[in-house]
């Protein structure tokens, strides 16, 4: 599955929004040999209201005619980071890898969801310490916001697979999808995995609607991994998160003993990067709706 949305919503931070005049990509990219804020400006408009149909084949073409022209730009960094998503997306790790790293050298911080597609480029590109390093600063990044915010209690504990992570949220029930989340992390190669406890509001309709009742709240504790979600039941109010933990605690060690990993895919078809990664490195506020189903 590609994910031209990505793409766009970080290309909505290239320029100041106030840009109205649409011009032609192919105008600019073989326009002045100086490039100012016109320049960007076109290449902004080219990401967001593309003039053919934006694949991922277009995002890479556009943005990587972008670089090429106007390589002394801010907005490069941006422009790097989407060229490294839209080569997730057909396939070509090593291109990823590269305008990724060519990013972070431009001055780009990259959002954790995008460290992780990185780490699977580099994984998949047979350059494994470096995938683990990037895998490693996604969640490293993702647990700072959460420490900096105050939006959860967490800690760590080792074992011989990896580490896994507790994290409790201090956000109410009533306002938060998630209260719980427990993520495991490998020492060696592989991916992340993660069992949370949630809210199922539609799980729960449903249910009404099988029984004929009246919808009644229901917590679920849900497994992720990289490559599926598993729902291993419902969560009751004799449940204390103590003991939740220490069930989760062992899934997920029998997870790290055979975590995960990414591999090549057909030329032309998407990397298998960390799908509902929103959800594992669950932030409160910023990905309620997709934890819904």
């Amino acid at each position: 599955m590609t994910q031209p949305r990505f793409a766009l919503k970080l290309a909505s931070a290239v320029i100041a929004s106030g840009v109205s005049t649409l011009i032609a990509f192919t105008q600019y990219a073989h326009g002045e040999s100086a490039c100012g804020l016109s320049e960007a400006g076109r290449f902004h408009e080219a990401i967001t209201a593309p003039t053919e149909e934006g694949s991922p084949a277009y995002f890479l073409r556009t943005s990587e005619a972008f670089i090429d022209t106007c390589p002394d730009r801010l907005e490069i960094r941006e422009a790097h980071v989407i060229a490294a998503r839209a080569a997730v997306d057909l396939g070509n790790a090593e291109r990823a890898a590269a305008h990724y790293d060519a990013a972070i050298q431009a001055g780009a911080r990259l959002k954790p969801s995008a460290r992780m597609d990185q780490s699977v480029a580099l994984m998949v590109s047979g350059n494994s310490s470096r995938a683990r390093e990037a895998r490693n600063i996604a969640v490293s990044d993702w647990l700072a916001g959460l420490d900096a915010t105050d939006a959860a209690s967490l800690s760590a504990h080792k074992y011989s697979g990896g580490t896994i992570y507790s994290v409790r949220y201090t956000t109410p029930k009533a306002r938060s999808s998630v209260s719980a989340l427990w993520l495991a992390v490998p020492a060696g190669d592989g991916l992340p995995a993660a069992i949370l406890i949630r809210s199922a509001p539609q799980q729960a309709a449903w249910r009404a609607i099988r029984t004929g009742e009246m919808p009644a709240p229901l917590i679920v504790a849900e497994q992720l991994t990289c490559r599926k979600s598993t729902l291993l039941g419902d969560v009751t109010e004799d449940m204390t998160l103590d003991a939740l933990e220490r069930g989760a605690t062992g899934d997920l060690i029998a997870y790290l003993k055979k975590p995960d990993s990414a591999a090549k895919t057909p030329e032309g078809e998407p990397l298998a990067a960390c799908l509902g990664l929103s959800r594992m490195l669950h932030v409160p506020g910023f990905a309620e709706t997709a934890m819904l189903r």
